[in-house]
């Protein structure tokens, strides 16, 4: 599994922007954005990554990202 990490690049009152990096450098992007208690999240991936890769980079967003706001998984759109 791959270790990734995010930088982000803007932040404003309802929306974040994240580039994605792993071990080796960028592997996508992320833009998540705030609605209330839902949220709408758009994430790019390079095409060298697998689906199994993708669903690591979902769970480490979860976890690093979107834990940190306080709502859950089931109010991502």
């Amino acid at each position: 599994m791959a270790s990734y990490f995010f930088e982000r690049e803007a932040r404003t009152a309802n929306s974040e922007c994240y580039t994605v990096l792993d071990d080796e450098g960028t592997v996508g992007r992320v833009d998540i954005h705030y609605a209330g208690t839902v949220i709408h999240a758009t994430l790019n991936v390079a095409e060298s990554l697998t689906t199994e890769s993708i669903q690591d980079l979902i769970d480490t967003m979860d976890e690093e990202l979107i834990d940190a706001v306080g709502v859950t998984r089931q109010e991502i759109i």
